[in-house]
């Protein structure tokens, strides 16, 4: 009994997401949906760049759940020490706040609305 009670308490334990550790300064998205019947695939991360863990935590799981809005499934949600390298762009100050954005599957006309989505909310655009 006390060995089936350890067990399932694993698989439950298993079965949720890992939360995001103190440590953990970035979460990488990504998932797939379909908009106007075109199918778009994302990579993206957030990183932490001063903002309260938990806020951080809530944001990336806002983030995660935007495709569903889209007909597409929650997007998966790694949590990192940072953003992987390589971006083909970053939005700094995303949303005004202390994140960036960091984007790594977007063509040329994705990035160019991309940019000046981050520039009309606050941000600063780069090129990764």
């Amino acid at each position: 009994m006390k060995m089936s009670r350890h067990l399932l308490m694993l698989a439950s334990l298993l079965a949720f997401p890992m939360l995001a550790q103190a440590s953990d300064k970035a979460c990488l998205l990504e998932g797939n949906f379909v908009m106007m019947g075109q199918k778009i695939v994302i990579k993206d991360c957030m990183q932490n760049n001063g903002m309260p863990q938990e806020q951080f935590v809530q944001n990336c799981q806002g983030a995660s759940q935007a495709a569903t809005a889209m007909g597409g499934a929650p997007a998966k949600i790694t949590y990192l020490a940072a953003c992987p390298a390589a971006p083909k762009g970053i939005c700094d100050k995303l949303f005004g706040g202390p994140l960036s954005g960091h984007y790594y599957l977007q063509d040329a006309a994705a990035l160019e609305d991309t940019a000046a989505g981050c520039k009309a909310g606050g941000g600063t655009w780069r090129k990764g």
